[in-house]
């Protein structure tokens, strides 16, 4: 895991001295470990790396690495967690290696197969590698976006970081934001990620699942998707609720085994939730059978958010599970806010967000601290089994909408779970309410049913109330055609590949990498996608529960009050609390500053406080 960067000049100058290491040393904190640099072509080209040490920690595993007398050059950010098997598989082609590092294995498997490695690669990754020959640059980027690229091209240069804020370093680059960006941000701020798209104009990232070829002499990018998950999905439909129990148990055992490969600590964030407490169990089941051959013996233990006293703190559910495994953990306290922190933490994040995400990368300062480097997070099942809230009301809607009465008692019944006891009662008094309703209208009233089943629910409840935002597709469009799918498999793939999850995933890359430590998901095993999304619908949602197979096979795994836990917390900041207590006075001498103002003016009088101030801060 590490910060790569690089500057290609299209007219033949030579980089300006020191322009690439300053590009590169902006992202010190990605890889405090060791830096590298290498140019090309009279110093026409060059490549930049930030070394997060994690396998082979000699000298050997130093980038940008070079093979093959130096034709081909690659700095490299991510994991392939079948490097062992790839590299067995290059030996017996003739291939040698000088380091027990996955990079090497990688820039071997592109000379070997060219851009079809990307198929055999099991893993996170963005990269690039330079032919010194072909004078072509080939970058890439893993199936699913877990590991981040951002470009620039121009008609002189094409320049790339795992970091927006890296540019700010890059003279030759003009950060200017794009006001349309912004509003569609302010509107959705899961709007641009999965889009490609940054606030900076002529600053973009390579999509998930894509590749492309920058040449010398043409000057461009184009493009290329090499992964298209519809395309490996696999059907499950023909097997029991009991088989596909049984053979997710077996692909998250290994996909948590693999994930292991370390020669540095592994811990768990844990939140006391299903997902991260699934990682967490199944993990422990892994160490305690002796079955990973290259682990760091410092790993695992669970490391946990707290905020004591608040409605957000989730310590008694992680507790429990703590205890029902016998396992470990360090429990650390959110009662105070280091402002220094949240100021530099803000401006290096630089996007636009309404809210802090101090708490979130505070777990990892608390891992880095404690010695840890790698952590094992359960991202990625709330986007493939219905996790959200607001995923399971517009699925509710749309089977009322279509007649389908007992789907909709079904799905009301996950619904009315998924909020706080203290609101249920009424929340299930209304649906029942609407359900009565359904079962009266009958043949060509169907223009009036539809009319009298406008959701009951205010839409202030819910993040938006349906999956059709078209201000946003006209302002920033859309890489992805959904348009041939009915609506809950659109809702699951809009999540996972294009709004909430590629927002999500550049939010913890950086909340871990701004603290030196990795982040590994092992729900995001393109196995394990490609399974879950051929699941018949029952197996996702169903007997009044999200994520229904994920808890079926945790049982006798977890205690039972986090097994079927249905109300939702997640790691957030507690920002309203903040806001009366630790950081008033901060907040107060913030918001009546010219700038916040100058950016509140920017965003409109609706805006909250903290949406000023971020934009502000990373302007």
């Amino acid at each position: 895991m590490c910060g790569i960067a690089g500057i290609l000049n299209f007219d033949g100058t030579a980089l300006e001295a020191g322009a690439l290491e300053n590009f590169t040393d902006s992202m010190y904190h990605r890889g405090p470990d060791g830096s590298g640099y290498e140019y090309f072509e009279n110093r026409t080209i060059g490549l930049g790396h930030r070394r997060l040490s994690i396998l082979d920690l000699s000298d050997a595993g130093k980038q940008p690495m070079s093979y093959a007398d130096d034709r081909y050059s690659i700095a490299y950010n991510g994991e392939i967690f079948n490097f062992i098997e790839l590299k067995q598989e290059l030996e017996a082609k003739g291939f040698s290696f000088k380091s027990d590092t996955d990079t090497e294995v990688v820039i071997a498997a592109y000379i070997a197969w060219g851009k079809e490695c990307q198929h055999r690669f099991n893993g996170m990754w963005a990269l690039a590698i330079w032919d010194n020959k072909t004078k072509e640059l080939f970058i890439s980027r893993d199936r699913f976006g877990i590991k981040p690229f951002y470009y620039n091209c121009s008609a002189k240069q094409f320049s790339f970081a795992s970091e927006t804020f890296a540019f700010k370093h890059l003279d030759s680059f003009d950060r200017e934001i794009v006001l349309e960006h912004l509003q569609a941000l302010q509107s959705d701020i899961y709007a641009l990620e999965g889009r490609g798209l940054t606030l900076y104009k002529n600053l973009f990232s390579l999509l998930p699942g894509h590749c492309a070829i920058v040449t010398l002499e043409q000057g461009k990018v184009e493009q290329e998707r090499w992964f298209d998950l519809n395309n490996h999905i696999e059907d499950r439909s023909s097997y029991s609720f009991e088989e596909n129990t049984k053979a997710f148990q077996e692909l998250l055992y290994d996909s948590c085994q693999r994930r292991l490969i370390s020669d540095v600590p592994v811990a768990t964030a844990l939140s006391g939730g299903l997902d991260s407490s699934s990682v967490y169990s199944t993990v422990n089941s892994i160490i305690k059978s002796g079955e990973v051959s290259r682990m760091n013996e410092n790993s695992q233990q669970a490391f946990v958010a707290t905020f004591p006293g608040l409605e957000s703190d989730e310590t008694a559910y992680a507790e429990s599970v703590v205890k029902f495994l016998n396992g470990k953990a360090k429990y650390l306290p959110h009662t105070e806010v280091n402002t220094d922190l949240l100021e530099r933490e803000t401006t290096a994040y630089d996007s636009f967000t309404n809210a802090p995400l101090y708490s979130v990368s505070s777990v990892y300062r608390g891992m880095r601290e404690s010695g840890i480097v790698v952590s094992m997070d359960g991202h990625g099942v709330d986007e493939m089994l219905y996790g959200y809230r607001d995923m399971v009301y517009n699925l509710y809607n749309h089977q009322v909408q279509n007649n389908n009465f007992r789907e909709s008692q079904e799905i009301s019944k996950v619904l009315t779970d998924l909020y706080h006891p203290n609101y249920q009662q009424g929340l299930t008094q209304r649906l029942t309410q609407q359900m009565d309703q359904m079962s009266s209208f009958r043949g060509r009233a169907k223009s009036r049913f539809k009319q009298a089943l406008r959701p009951i629910i205010k839409p202030t409840e819910f993040q938006r109330e349906s999956y059709a935002w078209p201000n946003l597709e006209t302002v920033v469009g859309s890489p992805y055609d959904f348009s041939d799918m009915e609506i809950p498999e659109k809702m699951l793939h809009n999540e996972f590949l294009q709004r909430t999850l590629p927002t999500l995933l550049r939010n913890f890359d950086f909340a871990g990498m701004i603290n030196s430590v990795e982040i590994r998901m092992p729900f995001m095993d393109w196995r394990l996608v490609s399974f879950l999304y051929g699941l018949p619908m029952n197996q996702k949602i169903g007997q009044g529960y999200t994520k229904r197979i994920v808890r079926e096979s945790m049982k006798g795994k977890l205690p039972e009050d986090v097994r079927l836990r249905t109300f939702k917390v997640g790691i957030g900041s507690p920002w309203q609390h903040w806001e009366k207590t630790t950081l008033q006075t901060w907040t107060k001498d913030m918001y009546h500053s010219k700038k916040v103002q100058d950016a509140q003016k920017i965003l409109g009088d609706d805006a909250n406080k903290w949406s000023a101030i971020n934009l502000a801060l990373i302007s």
